[in-house]
């Protein structure tokens, strides 16, 4: 009785670890809204990674560009420059419930700042006519293998992924993971999050595609996108402090502003164009330092990746991998991230380019 009861102990304990990792899915919400922005002529939403798919896409959908909702993309874009992840973000807001797509209620909007509320509404309502008309369903009904074969190929690689790591790096609340394939984004990744009413908060990883064989097969090397599956999650955890507090964001305006007036260029390459963008990416990339250091990934592995990301204009980097190393090794005194921002927001006052 005794080896059976700690048989059945260690089956249930390997459930539970293996329930903790991230699996990813391919979500029609996700796909449709990056085909109607592709539709509409947004450049990110327009990469050719996934040649066979995006060939299949055109075919089916080209037919259908004079669509409102595309007419409707395209207006946002021009005019309030909609486009990478606040794209992404409405697309995590929907539910699809009896064949039609609806706003989730959420406990504090994180659409605000990215989509008006009427321009939501109104491109929801227009959605659901491009859903019906354009047959979107046997679209992606029937690249279902593909889609199976793109998430099996993706878990392999990242198996390793070690999602627990945010909550006890961050000391935030616990947060139900979702990791998306964004086949037709190409090289883009974002990482938006979402709280329903009375559940607790959603965190997404919307992981691009853009290494395929030359069968089209979509290849996800471990070197290339753990990294970036880390990093997305980062943001979650991150962004909606200087979003949320209204004293951390006008204390880090000044150095925020000049940082980025030094380093425009760069940021616009990465597509960022506002200091919050610039302020954010650089804690969420030396985050994304802290957890190789943490999950003890090779000294030239971790100084590889911080070359990397100052060839990208985030020079302070390595000053800043340093400083959250403090934060980790005071965490009796810092009980979570945000505790500790009156020595990020000292730190990027007194940069250095």
């Amino acid at each position: 009785m005794k080896y059976t009861f700690t048989f059945l102990m260690v089956i249930i304990c390997s459930l539970v670890m293996a329930n903790k990792k991230a699996h990813s899915t391919v979500d029609k919400r996700v796909e449709i809204l990056s085909i109607i922005f592709r539709l509409a002529g947004n450049p990110e939403y327009n990469m050719k990674f996934a040649k066979n798919y995006v060939n299949d896409i055109h075919n089916h959908f080209d037919k259908y560009e004079d669509h409102s909702v595309v007419k409707f993309a395209k207006e946002l874009a021009q005019e309030k420059n909609m486009g990478f992840s606040k794209v992404m973000f409405l697309a995590t807001h929907l539910q699809f419930v009896n064949n039609k797509f609806l706003l989730i209620k959420e406990s504090e909007s994180n659409l605000k700042g990215k989509w008006d509320e009427a321009d939501a509404v109104n491109f929801v309502k227009l959605l659901n006519d491009f859903y019906y008309k354009s047959e979107f369903e046997l679209f992606f009904n029937t690249h279902k293998l593909f889609y199976d074969e793109a998430t099996k190929e993706f878990d392999q690689s990242v198996s390793e992924f070690d999602q627990e790591w945010y909550l006890n790096y961050y000391g935030d609340h616990e947060v139900d993971y979702k990791v998306v394939l964004g086949l037709g984004d190409g090289g883009a990744n974002y990482g938006p999050s979402f709280t329903p009413v009375g559940k607790k908060r959603i965190v997404y990883a919307i992981m691009g595609s853009w290494t395929y064989d030359k069968e089209g097969k979509p290849l996800f090397p471990k070197d290339t996108y753990l990294t970036y599956l880390v990093h997305e999650f980062n943001h979650s955890f991150v962004d909606h402090i200087l979003e949320e507090d209204s004293a951390i964001e006008s204390n880090l305006k000044p150095s925020g502003e000049r940082l980025l007036d030094k380093k425009k260029y760069e940021m616009q390459l990465e597509g960022y164009e506002d200091w919050h963008s610039l302020i954010n990416e650089s804690l969420v990339r030396a985050s994304v330092v802290r957890y190789m250091i943490d999950h003890k990934e090779s000294p030239e592995a971790v100084e590889q990746e911080i070359l990397k990301q100052q060839k990208k204009g985030f020079g302070w980097i390595k000053d800043l991998v340093v400083l959250l190393g403090e934060y980790e090794r005071s965490r009796m005194k810092y009980k979570t991230f945000e505790s500790f921002y009156p020595r990020i927001t000292a730190f990027f006052n007194i940069v250095e380019i």
